[in-house]
């Protein structure tokens, strides 16, 4: 059975929490019955609703505190917080392993829709689940998204360009600081793509996998230095060295390089935690950055 059937059959089986994938032994089943939109919610609106008040709650102060001078401040409204879950838990591409989940986009949607950038550029494509994502949050917008590989692309729209190489050699035409939008989610050292982002003329800047340095065993190899380390000048001298399922990993910094790239940092934001409180995803350092 090839790939594009076993896609074609996911697209059903999706609705009762299964899905087909191919291993080395055949076909099987597996459950994906998970927490997620999708699979788990209430049946009655008004504590759906209830849900949603509590999210916007905690989105709201996150905004007001830190963004007042975002175009679409109040974004976070109960109905953009519904919106958004209707858009995540009806979404045709389901599957995301390795890629964002529930926290990710929960904050990009609402962080997206808020700046209304005319410009987005996802550095770290994956399957596309992104890409799709802020395509909704703002469909205006021009959007290009780099990867070294492209091979397990699920999302294609005319309107997105998709680029297979690293972001550092394309040349963009015009770059308005104010309203353009770039996430990282390549795993690639954290202080060479600041120095490369304002190079380049950007300013907001959203980092996926920003663990502090303590907690960097929770990651295969994110980009080192990260952001956190950077921030807090949590600056190794020797190499770092970890386990990550098992296995032995090690990274070092370019002192001079992490130190241009700290002097770029304006602000440093970790999105708050909501996978914990709505057990929907994962969290993972999400981090806004302003340079």
């Amino acid at each position: 059975m090839n790939k594009k059937t076993i896609k074609v059959i996911n697209r059903v089986l999706r609705r009762f929490g299964l899905r087909l994938e191919k291993e080395k032994s055949g076909v099987i089943f597996k459950s994906k019955h998970v927490h997620d939109p999708q699979y788990s919610y209430l049946l009655d609106p008004d504590l759906q609703d209830k849900l949603n008040l509590e999210l916007s709650k905690l989105a709201d102060d996150f905004f007001t505190r830190h963004f007042t001078d975002l175009p679409n401040l109040h974004i976070s409204s109960p109905d953009r917080i519904r919106k958004f879950i209707q858009t995540w838990g009806g979404r045709e591409f389901f599957e995301n392993t390795g890629g964002s989940g529930f926290h990710n986009a929960f904050w990009l949607y609402l962080f997206t829709s808020a700046l209304n950038p005319a410009l987005i550029i996802e550095s770290g494509v994956w399957k596309g689940h992104t890409t799709w994502l802020l395509k909704q949050a703002a469909p205006e917008a021009e959007i290009h998204g780099f990867d070294i590989s492209l091979k397990r692309l699920e999302f294609n729209h005319p309107e997105v360009s998709f680029h297979e190489r690293d972001w550092n050699g394309h040349q963009f035409e015009s770059v308005e600081a104010e309203r353009s939008l770039v996430f990282f989610d390549c795993h690639v050292n954290h202080a060479q793509r600041i120095i490369e982002a304002s190079q380049k003329g950007f300013k907001h800047l959203v980092f996926d996998d920003n663990p502090p340095l303590h907690k960097i065993y929770s990651y295969g190899q994110p980009g080192f230095p990260t952001a956190h380390m950077l921030w807090e000048r949590d600056l190794p001298s020797e190499e770092v060295q970890w386990l990550w399922k098992g296995k032995p990993h090690q990274a070092r910094i370019d002192p001079d390089q992490a130190e241009r790239a700290l002097k770029l940092i304006k602000r440093h934001l970790v999105f708050p935690d909501v996978g914990g409180p709505t057990r929907y995803g994962g969290f993972s350092f999400l981090t806004y950055i302003e340079i």
